[in-house]
């Protein structure tokens, strides 16, 4: 079947784009955003996280005074292109106003308003084809304004909860000369937190509905994906890490961050110094696969057969 887009309406996020071959599909919303608010198999249920409450929303007084009275970030769920390092209140840009979309020969563009408090220009690409349950998103951001800026960027996916992350630590070295794992860890994470297990091979990250309390890590993920296993569905992200670039959060191109309703899988390009003009871009591939989650995540002798099931 050939690729089909069209503009629905879908929940309460107004008007938005689908864009289907017949095994899986996805959404984007373009009264805002843009965000990604469904991806999933054609009938099947929604892997992504949707805040249809608008229950996570930032508003203070420092994204007022920078952005206008009463401006306020809306998460809206799914998957969203930010900018790192993480700073207060430029991250939380209110990317409220309609999105447009170019149709191309192998995808759909979705370009917002430049931002302008900021002079950057975010967008991204979407690219699916036929007969094949993956898509490619291609992360874009220029700077137009007169200064240089020094940012990466940033591809972040909330997910539904209740599943299990895994994370590869990288393969050992040839020696012990030099470290190769770097893992980050934000204030409030706790290395006996019973949701994290850190192995030999992997890391995993299990979320707990009932568990309210934040954590997020990060890491130097050189193998350059992770999985999310939830029921009878595993999404896998891949994208290419350059080992000998400079990145952000000491270090890292895969973050994971917890709270009680949602799971987010992160990754990051390198950082880069943009001239005036200068532009960057950051390729994810989503992989959707009916595949259970049936491996028990404090044996990584079970997560390895799990992963080699993959073929990651």
């Amino acid at each position: 079947m050939s690729v089909e887009i069209k503009e629905i309406k879908y929940e309460n996020y107004g008007k938005c784009l689908e864009i289907s071959n017949g095994l899986i599909d996805v959404v984007v919303t373009i009264n805002f955003g843009p965000r990604i608010v469904r991806f999933g198999f054609t009938g099947g249920s929604n892997i992504l996280y949707n805040d249809l409450e608008r229950k996570y929303t930032v508003q203070n007084e420092k994204i007022e005074e920078r952005f206008g009275r009463d401006a306020a970030f809306l998460y809206y769920g799914g998957h969203r292109i930010w900018l790192s390092p993480e700073k207060m209140p430029d991250t939380y840009y209110p990317d409220n106003e309609p999105v447009v979309y170019g149709i191309l020969p192998e995808g759909v563009t979705f370009t917002p308003p430049r931002q302008k408090q900021t002079d950057m220009q975010l967008s991204f690409e979407i690219i699916m084809s036929e007969s094949t349950t993956d898509i490619m998103v291609v992360h874009s951001a220029k700077n137009d304004s007169k200064e240089k800026r020094a940012c990466a960027l940033w591809a972040v996916t909330m997910l539904n909860g209740g599943g299990t992350e895994i994370l590869p630590f990288n393969a050992d070295g040839e020696n012990l000369i030099s470290p190769n794992r770097t893992l980050s860890l934000w204030p409030n994470t706790d290395f006996h937190d019973n949701r994290l297990c850190f192995g030999h091979r992997f890391i995993t990250v299990r979320h707990e509905k009932e568990n309210e309390k934040p954590l997020k890590i990060g890491l130097n993920n050189f193998p350059g994906w992770a999985c999310y296993a939830n029921g009878d569905t595993t999404l896998v992200k891949r994208y290419v890490h350059s080992p000998s670039a400079p990145y952000p959060d000491y270090g890292c191109s895969s973050e994971t961050y917890l709270c009680k309703d949602f799971i987010e899988m992160q990754t990051l390009s390198p950082l880069y110094s943009l001239e005036p003009g200068e532009g960057i871009r950051h390729v994810e591939n989503l992989f959707l696969m009916k595949t259970p989650a049936i491996f028990d995540p404090l044996n990584e002798d079970s997560v390895q057969k799990f992963v080699q099931e993959l073929n990651l």
